[in-house]
């Protein structure tokens, strides 16, 4: 029996055990720091084993032992160098789903040359996309055409029934990931023209963005759009614009915040200060932190971010649990707090690709690709689940021989694109497509 050893057992663990529990022949290996993430995880295969250990910094040791087939790195993007490296040197498939890294990248040649197969980006955003966007784009140009214009659009949300706070928004993971986000730089290209974006100033270029059944959403850019001319072989392409969706309201809530540095994380003294204290301290004006604020932005006490600011608890006079804390410290704790799903309420993975395409006539086409996905409450959500699966069906088919190829590989070759993309039509992931003459 073939062996997979899984280092990192948090929420994606769950859908990614599942899957191959009832489709693959295969012993799994977690290994994790968390008793309750092993516990979690052994819930759903009766043939795990759990190892509670340090995953990162045992790798080595973990693949000596158990000799497994092939690793699957669950762990912190940090981490994807140093696994990658003992992979190598073990000689160990190794399937990822966080964007790949530099020092990866320089172990390319010699993945190749041990014959080695390693899959990364493959989850949901990264990896879902990646595989829609390829797909598409392999579709028109073997029918000779060009891609004029290239959108992805991919957003984790509350389902519309969840979604209940002012904000627009409730935490599918830990608040440091979304709070990290928005000082992010984003670059695009847009009619030719590289435009960049600084920390912060994507949320000021924003635009509304209509999913049919759901309605109209903000989507703004994020990261390095500009690297997916070549990452996806469109160098005809004018406009190439990957983004996030989110409900209305959010991109001017995070404008007004990154204006009085709630994002900072510089550390001062904040023994027996509230949150009342704080905020006020952050619009620079003593006394009333509603007033401050409105004082410090020119806003009325009627406003929407005022309202949403009162609603998470900014002007509480409670006592900070920080002796010494910075700005995001305290965002995240009232993220952390009241962004939250009920234990009946579903999330919702929103995925939209946009290909615009000119053929040798001059006749223009436009693909779409839409996916809409809803969590099980009590079980998984949404987000687990299309970032837990695709990695699962990439072992499966790496140990039945289907996906073949040594290399390290982001799955735009069609020999890892199409069976994924095919099997999650059969776990109810699906892509609905739509072809439109312009």
């Amino acid at each position: 029996m073939k062996t997979v050893l899984l280092l990192g057992a948090g929420r994606i663990s769950g859908p990614f055990i599942d899957y191959l529990d009832r489709k693959c022949l295969c012993k799994i290996v977690v290994a994790d720091l968390s008793a309750d993430n092993l516990n979690f995880a052994k819930k759903f295969s009766v043939c795990s084993g759990i190892v509670k250990v340090n995953a990162g910094n045992e790798a080595s040791n973990l693949i000596d032992e158990y000799k497994p087939d092939i690793v699957v790195n669950f762990l912190p993007p940090e981490y994807m160098s140093r696994v990658s490296k003992i992979c190598l040197d073990k000689k160990v498939h190794m399937v990822h789903p966080a964007y790949l890294d530099d020092e990866t990248v320089k172990l390319s040649d010699s993945i190749k040359k041990e014959g080695l197969i390693f899959v990364v980006e493959l989850g949901l955003d990264p990896g879902i996309d990646h595989m829609s966007a390829a797909s598409t784009i392999d579709h028109i140009h073997s029918n000779k055409g060009k891609v004029v214009s290239f959108r992805s659009l991919c957003g984790a949300l509350p389902a519309p029934e969840a979604n209940t706070n002012p904000w627009g928004y409730k935490l599918s993971w830990s608040p440091s990931s979304l709070i990290g986000a928005s000082k992010r730089t984003a670059k695009v290209l847009v009619d030719d023209n590289e435009i960049l974006w600084p920390e912060g100033e994507t949320y000021k270029n924003v635009f509304l963005y209509d999913v049919p059944e759901l309605g109209v959403f903000e989507a703004y850019a994020n990261a390095d759009s500009t690297l997916y001319k070549k990452g996806y072989g469109i160098p005809e392409a004018k406009t190439i614009y990957r983004g996030t969706l989110r409900y209305p309201g959010w991109c001017e809530t995070i404008c007004y915040l990154n204006e009085i540095k709630f994002f900072e994380t510089d550390v001062s003294s904040t023994t027996e200060m509230t949150i009342a204290q704080f905020t006020a301290s952050q619009a620079g004006f003593p006394g009333d932190p509603k007033k401050a604020l409105c004082k410090r932005l020119g806003l009325g006490p009627w406003s929407a971010f005022i309202l949403r600011m009162e609603w998470l608890g900014f002007f509480e006079e409670r006592i900070l649990p920080f002796d010494s804390c910075s700005p995001r410290d305290v965002i995240s704790l009232l993220f952390g707090e009241k962004l939250l799903f009920k234990p009946s309420e579903r999330d919702m993975v929103v995925l939209c690709d946009e290909v615009i395409a000119e053929y040798s006539g001059g006749e223009k086409k436009q693909y779409k690709s839409t996916l809409i996905d809803f969590g099980v409450p009590g079980l998984w959500s949404s987000i687990a689940r299309t970032t837990g699966i695709p990695p699962a069906i990439a072992v499966r088919f790496i140990l039945e021989g289907k996906i073949s190829s040594p290399g390290l590989h982001v799955p735009v070759t069609k020999e890892i694109y199409g069976p994924v993309l095919e099997e999650l039509k059969n776990e109810g992931i699906v892509l609905e497509e739509t072809v439109t003459d312009i």
